[in-house]
């Protein structure tokens, strides 16, 4: 059956982008971030590849209905799941999920490390905690760290799994911007505190894909990568001279055109009828809104059989409308693949520039009637 649109996800690429962190931080482990379907890569298929092909044991989610569906998914594996924020601890029914199906909540408060070594059943649980450092976001406060340490000793618990902190600014120089300098300062001083009161700690991590990037956070045990897994850069495009990374954008947005047809300047096209500002020639995607494709993408320049094209209009829930020079009449044709990106180095970060979004979003905005299909090359 002929396809409407397809996001084509390759593994090679995957595995590529893993080898380049692997490269750098050979000592250290991947807590590989797999939250919001994988960054709209499926997270089941992900998963399952990167524990069978790469080796992986731990990966993040952001709520534990993540964790559960991948428990569920891919019962057969053994692996690690943390749920970074949406917890929901104290719910009866999460407790028992959290017991029985091995995920481990990153705790961010103290009322959850007190539900944790008052509740039966957890006293042989990981212990995994989140400090903030300087994001403001989620965090337990650096300065509770004494009376957290008595509560561990009180309920005889002598280790954490698991020392976490998240930089704010790793798309910023490490090496030079003060939040991150600051925010690495105060991760030591806490793995220091703990340690000189007989807290094991059995892994450690603050390390996000811009900080990794850059060569930084390989003393912990784990690094945590997310975008850079998956290809684009998480550094700033005036800063980029500052990572040592190079990745391989994992996946392409495919689709096809419905229709082409020639066009006069001055000929209204689509919803509110706009104007096309030269002649020119329009190619009709089969690709809109109701795919995640954005409304705000309209304007932005779109690229094939080298020709350059503008997507010109409302971007439509089923279609949108891409204006090509006439010189393109005779090489642009109905029925055939065009790829929005991942066809060419650089294509999708161009893209998310023009359309002002980042990676992330345009990743995460796909929505299921979009297919993910996989390759190995």
């Amino acid at each position: 059956m002929k396809f409407r649109s397809r996001l084509v996800v390759n593994l090679d690429n995957l595995s590529f982008n893993y080898s380049q962190i692997k490269k750098m931080a050979p000592q250290s482990k991947v807590l590989f971030m797999v939250k919001a379907d994988g960054y709209g890569h499926g997270m089941i298929s992900i998963v399952r590849y990167s524990v069978c092909e790469l080796g992986i044991k731990d990966f993040g989610c952001a709520t534990i209905g993540e964790a559960l569906v991948l428990r569920e998914e891919l019962n057969d594996l053994e692996f690690d799941i943390y749920v970074f924020s949406d917890i929901q601890l104290e719910l009866l029914e999460n407790a028992e999920i959290y017991l029985k199906r091995r995920i481990i909540p990153v705790i961010s408060n103290v009322s959850e490390l007190d539900y944790i070594l008052h509740t039966d059943g957890f006293q042989h649980f990981p212990i995994c905690l989140k400090f903030n450092t300087g994001m403001n976001r989620l965090g337990l406060d650096p300065s509770d760290a004494s009376l957290i340490i008595n509560k561990l000793k009180q309920h005889r618990r002598g280790s954490i799994h698991h020392l976490i902190s998240h930089y704010a600014n790793a798309s910023f120089p490490m090496a030079s911007n003060e939040r991150n300098i600051a925010q690495r300062d105060r991760f030591n001083e806490l793995k220091n505190i703990f340690r000189e009161a007989g807290i094991v700690l059995e892994r450690t991590s603050q390390a996000n894909s811009g900080c990794i990037e850059q060569g930084y956070g390989f003393e912990d045990t784990h690094l945590r990568a997310g975008l850079m897994m998956y290809g684009p850069t998480s550094l700033l495009p005036e800063f980029s001279s500052s990572g040592f990374f190079q990745g391989k954008t994992v996946s392409s947005l495919e689709t096809y055109i419905l229709r082409t047809f020639e066009v006069k300047a001055g000929t209204p096209i689509g919803y509110g009828s706009t104007l096309c500002p030269y002649d020119g020639l329009v190619a009709i995607l089969a690709i809109g809104y109701g795919d995640g494709f954005s409304t705000r993408y309209a304007g932005a320049h779109l690229y094939h059989k080298g020709f350059e094209g503008v997507i010109t209009g409302r971007v439509n829930m089923d279609m949108i409308q891409v204006l090509f020079p006439i010189e393109a009449k005779d090489h642009i044709k109905a029925h055939e693949i065009f790829t929005i990106w991942g066809k060419q180095d650089g294509d999708l970060l161009k893209f998310s520039a023009e359309t002002k979004t980042i990676p992330y979003e345009l990743f995460c905005s796909l929505l299921p009637r979009i297919p993910r299909v996989y390759r190995l090359h």
